[in-house]
């Protein structure tokens, strides 16, 4: 793949924002912290994250289907260029104060919110199917690389002033928006069809619910439904605080910097490639009552560990342990939620985890800063455990999840098609738990279509 091709040119532009989007946050974190202390930035980061309710709901993407997908990506990088020159331009002059900074968060949330519907929709515009799943596939690396090496680099660029990261941002952006500009559809295919450009629903995603869907009541009711959701909702509740928040405000209390915030944010990156990497430990997790358990349970450990750290490097390694752990454990929910409903529920229940999942993690923001100003940012980060904790209880106390057992992997010819190189690309957060049920098959407990066309089961022992 040359770098003049177009696959070529759309990997250095999806490189080049992915890297400026880190440096944004990264300054723009630290920024608030500086000028309106653990609160405000909990508020800031909190309402910046609440534009992707729009994008999960389905509320942007019909603007992918409007627009030229390339075009639309290339005017959002434009969008955050802008953000970021101005925000740089502010801090160099005056220096922003809590009403500019909370304005350019909610700005960057909303342009993403509108273009990241569209990034999936490129490669189909300018590769065949061979060359789409090849660009899918990097998609993916560029996006582990970016997550662990991005927070380090965006903290080493703050000690250049936050004025001069901003603008190292600001211009990575336009170039990644000039690459995305370049890009040109490739001629209709010999048939005379248009290549695929977003228009319609996209693959994997649910249709509307049929007439026998169950109502969310029934759904719930559904054993071990429930308090799978309540574990989702209790690991929102701690995660992205500690992840988000947390990192920042010890980075800031134990005197590391923007430096030691951007270790963290590449620590936090790390364990979250680490568990995508592990297909073979995450299907033995996925469904499994007693993985959730013990995934809640080390995760409160290494974030207990993490509040009480003493140096950095330690911290990083903790900080590791505790974004593979949380990984593991939104698997073993998501496993329980794909296995446990049948087929006509699964829908139902999907969506209200999504719902519960997004509304938890701004929350959670909130809450860590609440509790920071308070007390300390070790208190703060302690409450996130005892919410993980809290979670391996519920596990504990509920007889049909806890002794639920994931299935089986299956054997023979039909055992089933191989794993997609990409379809790990958006488990690689940590973020409101996400996945995609196959849209033309049932899905077992890791999430994939099982070997004989029948729906996967919670398997209770005893039950």
């Amino acid at each position: 793949m040359s770098a003049s091709s177009p696959a070529g040119r759309w990997s250095s532009a999806t490189l080049a924002s992915l890297l400026g989007v880190q440096v944004f946050q990264v300054v723009l974190a630290w920024s608030v912290l500086t000028v309106a202390g653990p609160l405000a930035t909990a508020v800031v980061l909190a309402l910046g994250t609440l534009p992707r309710i729009a994008m999960m709901s389905g509320l942007t993407a019909g603007l992918a289907g409007r627009f030229a997908a390339h075009r639309l990506l290339a005017v959002g990088e434009l969008g955050r260029a802008a953000l970021a020159l101005a925000a740089a331009g502010a801090l160099a002059v005056s220096g922003l104060d809590f009403t500019g900074l909370l304005l350019a968060s909610l700005l960057f949330g909303l342009v993403e919110a509108g273009t990241e519907p569209a990034a999936g929709s490129v490669p189909a515009l300018i590769a065949d199917a061979a060359g789409r799943q090849r660009m899918e596939a990097l998609r993916t690396t560029l996006f582990r690389v970016t997550v662990v090496v991005g927070g380090p680099l965006a903290g080493l660029g703050a000690l250049l002033g936050l004025s001069t990261a901003l603008i190292v941002g600001g211009l990575v952006f336009l170039v990644s928006a000039a690459l995305f500009l370049s890009l040109r559809p490739r001629p209709s295919d010999a048939d005379g069809t248009a290549p695929a450009a977003g228009h319609g629903p996209a693959a994997g995603m649910p249709g509307p619910p049929g007439a026998d869907a169950p109502k969310a009541g029934e759904a719930l009711a559904l054993p071990g439904v429930r308090a799978a959701l309540i574990c989702t909702v209790l690991i929102e509740l701690g995660c992205p605080g500690a992840f988000g928040v947390g990192t920042l405000l010890l980075a800031d209390d134990r005197g590391w910097g923007a430096v030691g915030f951007g270790v963290l944010v590449g620590a936090v990156g790390l364990g979250t490639v680490l568990a995508a990497l592990a297909p073979g430990f995450a299907r033995r997790l996925r469904g499994s009552g007693s993985g959730l358990i013990l995934a809640c349970v080390l995760t409160a450990a290494a974030m207990a560990g993490l509040a009480f750290s003493p140096n950095l490097p330690l911290a990083a390694v903790l900080t590791v342990v505790m974004a593979l752990a949380a990984a593991a454990a939104s698997a073993a929910t998501l496993g329980v939620l794909f296995s446990g409903p049948r087929p006509e529920a699964l829908g139902m229940v999907m969506g209200v985890v999504m719902a519960a999942g997004a509304l938890a993690a701004p929350l959670s923001y909130v809450l860590v800063g609440l509790v920071a100003r308070l007390t300390n940012p070790r208190a703060a980060v302690a409450a996130c455990a005892v919410a993980l904790l809290a979670a391996a209880l519920v596990a504990l106390t509920d007889r049909t999840l806890r002794t639920a057992t994931a299935p089986e992997p299956p054997t023979g010819p039909q055992a089933g098609p191989p794993a997609d190189p990409a379809a790990d690309a958006d488990a690689s957060t940590t973020d409101a738990p996400h996945a995609e049920a196959p849209a033309d098959a049932p899905a077992d407990a890791t999430g994939e279509p099982s070997a004989d066309g029948q729906p996967g089961h919670l398997s209770a022992k005893g039950a």
